[in-house]
């Protein structure tokens, strides 16, 4: 699993100049062209930036035909060679049966030497965008997706274990410390009990996870829920890919007073139906990887809100200690 990768000055510069190449209609047109429908004529291409990130970025590349057919592509660049890697896993997961109600947003083409990935572009509305009626339901659609991800028989690289992504986590607090040394108070003892609560997880077999599962990584297309972004694969518990989708949900609903009341509803739809598919994970990791990702979400939100995290994160806080509660409340009624 990939945690944390931060690009070399030289990588940067050389990702900003991809992204201006690419912006050009002719350059886009190149890479796309061998996947346009045979007889496919393109006579207009339009490109439009979707995302950017100091290691990746998102284009989208519409090509219109003389008789107004449109095809949509999205290039995602890497700034280094891992994109390789999200290739062979992205091949790997398509050698699997994708269920008639959505499924995974798979690679259908790389560039090695553009360090780039082309996808099929995906019109839809993202999950996390979807606050009406509907989104109980499509939680739990999201939760089976999210089942049937880890019931996969693949081992997409070595397993990461749960002592790794607590290291990974209290690194990440020390250098939130280093940043901001009023935050110590409140970091050092969720660090405490998240260790407290490591020790009390129940053995599980490893899968193959997502990685970063949020409501924002799913698309729904108005007949079918389709998941995306999969460069923070990994092979660990899969109670890891439940806890975070539930901690980033918890997170929205914290920081967005319009849907705070909702936060219950929402994000038992999540994880009753997910441990329904998935009877043998187990609940009490299931918390103990929320009050992790919870306590990782600090250091972003300092990062991202230097107004607002003295607001933001004592609340955030609050949330992961009930969680880690929840680890050792299950131990003593075993």
């Amino acid at each position: 699993m990939r945690f944390r990768f931060k690009p070399a000055s030289e990588q940067r510069t050389a990702l900003r100049s991809q992204l201006v190449r690419l912006e050009q209609p002719a350059t886009a047109l190149e890479i796309v062209r061998s996947f346009l429908p045979d007889g496919f004529n393109p006579t207009d291409v339009v490109c439009t930036v979707q995302s950017v990130h100091p290691d990746r970025f998102v284009t989208q590349v519409q090509v219109r035909s003389g008789s107004g057919k449109i095809c949509a592509y999205a290039l995602k660049a890497y700034s280094d060679d891992f994109v390789g890697q999200v290739w062979k896993h992205s091949q790997v997961l398509g050698q699997h049966r994708q269920p008639d109600y959505g499924g995974l947003c798979l690679a259908i083409g790389y560039v090695p030497e553009e360090r780039l990935l082309v996808f099929p572009w995906v019109e839809g509305q993202f999950l996390s965008e979807i606050v009406d009626d509907r989104k109980p339901g499509l939680l739990r659609l999201a939760a089976r997706l999210a089942a049937d991800l880890h019931r996969l028989p693949i081992v997409p690289e070595e397993q990461t274990t749960p002592e790794m992504l607590f290291e990974e986590t209290r690194a990440r607090c020390d250098r939130l410390r280093l940043r901001l040394p009023q935050t110590t108070e409140i970091v050092e003892p969720l660090i405490a009990a998240l260790q407290e609560a490591l020790a009390l997880l129940e053995p599980t077999d490893p899968a193959a996870v997502h990685g970063d599962m949020a409501a924002r990584q799913f698309l729904w297309t108005g007949d079918r829920l389709v998941l995306l972004d999969l460069d923070m694969f990994g092979y660990t518990d899969p109670a890891y890919d439940a806890g975070h989708f539930s901690a980033q949900m918890e997170r929205r609903c914290l920081v967005d007073a319009s849907v705070q009341s909702l936060a219950p509803l929402w994000i038992d739809s999540f994880c009753d139906a997910y441990l329904a598919a998935m009877p043998t994970v187990s609940l009490r990791n299931v918390f103990f990887y929320r009050g992790l990702t919870l306590i990782r979400k600090i250091y972003t939100i300092c990062r991202r809100e230097p107004a607002k995290w003295p607001q933001l994160v004592p609340k955030l806080a609050g949330r992961a200690r009930a969680a880690l509660q929840e680890v050792v409340s299950l131990e003593l009624t075993k």
